[in-house]
This record gives structure tokens, sequence and C-alpha cells, in this order.
């Protein structure tokens, strides 16, 4: 049996990866993206996780979890498609969430559970995704309150806190801060285009709404991070005036 390899190859039950995938199969794996597209909640997580791992690593986890020292890179092609409707973390996240699904069956019993609750859980044991997860449907916890309560038990297993910034994650800081005065600038930039044209409008609505999100993930993340945050002026990531 063969099935489409990490890098667009196929690969065999051995694990070998003998040949290239043709593109038509390619296009047949964005078509069925698009479809799943439609459908909504965890099923459509899962089933988006299901066909990747499929096609991709003959619904093998290893192989999936092995991809970054086999240097695969296929999901990240898939994702660099302008037709794929879902983004690389997104792909990878969908595989995440139906490995544990699969190895904990339990939690399609759980009504209370989205996709988004899984994803919560992906860096604990096994065993303690099921105990988190069962409380958070009993309890009937948001993802934010679960979230919290998964970094609690992280802490409580031994992991230490307040850790030094490293090097990377400093550079990554630097980058998202430029990024934010750029986008500051870009918006003083539009403001005498107003008011704007229809289709102008539309796509400064879609990007206003992905600048919300990505902002109130920024904040869960410092808020999971626990007290003794420093709270800092933002008056550095505002366009210059004048």
């Amino acid at each position: 049996m063969e099935v489409a390899g990490e890098d667009g190859r196929n690969v065999t039950e051995s694990g070998k990866v003998p040949r290239l995938v043709d593109a038509a199969r390619i296009d047949s794996i964005v078509a069925a993206l698009c479809e799943l597209e439609r459908r909504n909640g965890i099923d459509r997580t899962l089933a988006v996780g299901e066909l990747i791992l499929t096609q991709f690593f003959a619904g093998d986890p290893a192989l999936w979890r092995d991809r970054r020292r086999n240097k695969n890179n296929s999901i990240r092609r898939l994702a660099a498609r302008k037709d794929c409707p879902f983004c690389k973390s997104a792909l990878n996240e969908a595989v995440a969430v139906s490995v544990v699904v699969r190895e904990l069956p339990c939690i399609r019993t759980f009504g209370h559970i989205g996709a988004s609750h899984v994803a919560c859980v992906l860096s604990l044991a096994s065993e303690q995704q099921r105990d988190m997860l069962q409380m958070a449907d009993q309890g009937r916890l948001s993802v934010r309150g679960l979230r919290r309560r998964v970094v609690s038990a992280r802490r409580a297993s031994g992991e230490r806190r307040g850790r030094p910034a490293t090097d990377a994650a400093m550079h990554l800081l630097k980058a998202a801060e430029t990024d934010a005065r750029r986008l500051a600038e870009s918006i003083d930039r539009l403001r005498p285009f107003m008011p704007f044209a229809d289709a102008l409008s539309s796509r400064l609505r879609v990007l206003a709404s992905a600048v919300d999100d990505a902002a109130s993930e920024l904040r869960a993340c410092v808020e999971a991070s626990g007290p003794g945050v420093t709270r800092v002026s933002s008056v550095g990531l505002r366009a210059p005036t004048g």
C-alpha cells in the first residue's frame, strides 16, 4: 500500500519514500479539504486530521511525529497553495487533535468538548489529557479556563515557572513589535482614502477580524503565564505622528 508522503512523495507500509506524488493527487487532497471546510466543530477538525494523516503518513501517528526529524515538509507545501483553505498550523493541529481522539475515544462522548479544548491538552501525557478533558466536560469549562488548568497542572508536576526568555523568544518578540508598528503606520496611511470603496472596506473588515483574533490569542498566552506580568505602555507600538 502507498500513500502520499510528507514531502509530496509516496510512503509505503515499510516507511520508504519511493517516488513523487503527481499533481492531480495533490489537487484531489486540496479539493477534499475545501469540502471539509464546510463542516463545523470538532467533526471538521477530526476529518481534516484523518485526511492528512492518511494521505501523507500512511495513517501512522509515529510517521507524523517524526516529520521534523525526517525533514519532511508536505504539510507546509500543501498549506502554501493558494487554494488550500487551511494554514500549516491548522493542518498540524488537526492531525494532533485527531491522534489524541484516536488514542482516547472517550472524548467523542464528551458533549461539551470541542477541538480547541483538545488542542489545549496536547502538551500533556495521555492520562492527564483524559482527566483534564473529562473535568472540562463535567465542569463545562471554556477553552481559556481549561488552558489555565493545564498551565497549573504542568507547574504542579515540576515545570519551572518564570524561565528567562531565550534569545529566540526575544527575536520573535522584536519581530512582532516591528510588525505592530508597521500595521499602525499602514492604518495611518489609509486614513486619507476614507471613506473606503466597498471592496476595500470588505477586505479591511476581514483584516480587522484577523488582528482581533491574534490579539485575543496573545492576551490568552499572557494570562496563561500567570500573575506578575509587568504592564508596559503601548506607545512604542504606535505609528510616528507629525
